[in-house]
């Protein structure tokens, strides 16, 4: 089972694929049986607020695709994580033809504006609901059906955390879950498939305990049935304190950690408060958030270099961070002091490249 994260600007326009570990033989495509979300695709044309004198951003470098009909299939579920164009993007999603079958799913603002095209087909645009720990409702599911008819079902969840007093609306993260339809081929009848057993419960003492938490990260080494794949999407970020119920609730029900991917942004990004104050957390704000959760890889999300003009932008101030430092904070510390140094993977994608998180 893995996950492919590929790039498509350099910025926060990604397609993630997440491949199961056993797929249907007449599975088409690259990845076969895979599920992809595309998320906040902007591609082309410039990105505008009000309009060019206030604020207008345009890519300095190419995306890989000029349009999104080149994707080798259509994606299950293009999520919008926020209204601004940066990020929900007219010129770019009007490129997809309006009896397009992927479910759009996005922030209940971002809903009003795509709705507001009347391009799209209703009946495929879904808000999301804000998470609240313990109720059910407030987490998207998607049922995946297994490849064989005595499998059983996999489900792909989508959880939007929006941090609390937030006028921006910049700051919150989107947590989504992978898990494959539960069958294996069977090593002693390769023609068959067979329905696995539950794990068992893990012995006292080994499971890995979040930060702060009573809950723990159950480990299922012993079948596919509750291994989980988990993103966090977060571009401008937010704190972990916004993370953490979702984390110590949904993510450990799910045995879903430790988190696969965070895609974060690395740099610094300040306007004056009069101009809605942090933009972008950066890396100090990811460092929390990827220690406690234990990430595999913390991709770059947020940081391309743009040229960014208009009234709105002349005091902004930004702190670059390279991967280098990224790194190093997470080995050191944010003080600086050494501690026992992760296992997290720090990577900047160019718009085309791609990184493959393979579990299991």
């Amino acid at each position: 089972m893995s996950l492919t994260i590929r790039s498509l600007n350099g910025d926060t326009s990604f397609l993630l694929i997440f491949t199961p570990p056993v797929a249907p033989l007449s599975s088409p495509g690259l990845f076969p049986g895979s599920f992809t979300i595309l998320v906040d695709p902007w591609i082309v044309g410039p990105s505008i607020i009000l309009n060019s004198v206030f604020s207008i951003s345009e890519q300095k470098s190419q995306p890989c695709i000029s349009n999104l009909n080149e994707l080798e299939l259509e994606p299950d579920l293009i999520l919008i994580s926020q209204h601004k164009p940066d990020h929900c993007h007219e010129e770019t999603l009007r490129q997809l033809p309006k009896d397009c079958e992927s479910t759009i799913l996005a922030t209940p603002a971002a809903v009003k504006k795509v709705q507001s095209w009347n391009h799209f087909r209703p009946e495929f645009i879904h808000a999301l609901p804000k998470y609240v720990e313990g109720d059910c409702r407030s987490i998207y599911r998607i049922v995946l059906p297994p490849p064989t008819p005595r499998g059983t079902c996999g489900e792909v969840t989508v959880s939007w955390l929006p941090a609390k007093r937030d006028v921006t609306a910049l700051h919150h993260a989107i947590g989504i879950t992978y898990r494959p339809p539960c069958t294996v081929l069977s090593m002693l009848n390769p023609g068959h498939y067979l329905d696995l057993p539950m794990s068992p419960p893990a012995s006292p003492g080994s499971p890995m305990t979040i930060a702060s938490s009573p809950r723990t990260i159950v480990p299922s080494p012993y079948n596919d049935r509750e291994k989980t794949l988990s993103v966090i999407y977060s571009p401008h970020g937010v704190s972990y304190e916004t993370i953490r119920p979702y984390a110590t609730s949904h993510l450990v029900s799910e045995s879903a950690l430790p988190l696969t991917a965070l895609l974060h942004s690395f740099d610094c990004v300040e306007n004056p408060w009069w101009l809605g104050g942090n933009i972008s957390t950066g890396s100090p704000g990811g460092f929390e958030i990827a220690r406690n959760l234990y990430a595999r890889a913390w991709i770059s999300a947020h940081d391309a270099d743009k040229d960014n003009r208009g009234w709105a932008v002349k005091q902004t101030r930004i702190g670059q961070f390279a991967v280098d430092e990224v790194k190093r904070m997470l080995d050191e510390g944010q003080d600086g002091k050494r501690r026992k140094p992760t296992r997290t993977e720090v990577v900047s994608l160019a718009p085309g490249q791609e990184h493959r998180i393979e579990v299991g």
